[in-house]
């Protein structure tokens, strides 16, 4: 039975290990990581052309189509 209790720490030991491994991962992906994607995406963002499409300048006449002309 002592030999089963000690598997069980040294397993819960290591499971404690790997969960703060997991946890300190995930802060330093919140912390580090994500904010260099925020600015990663906005230098992406800012250096974008202008690709709007422009309009043209349609009559003002609404009723030109029904007119014919």
């Amino acid at each position: 039975m002592h030999g089963l209790i000690s598997f069980f720490t040294v397993v819960l030991l290591f499971l404690t290990v790997a969960s703060l491994m997991v946890i300190g991962g995930a802060l330093v992906a919140l912390l580090l990581f994500f904010p260099l994607f925020l600015f990663a995406v906005i230098g992406v963002l800012s250096g974008l052309e202008d690709s709007t499409v422009r309009q043209r300048n349609p009559s003002m006449d609404p009723t030109r189509w029904r007119n014919g002309s």
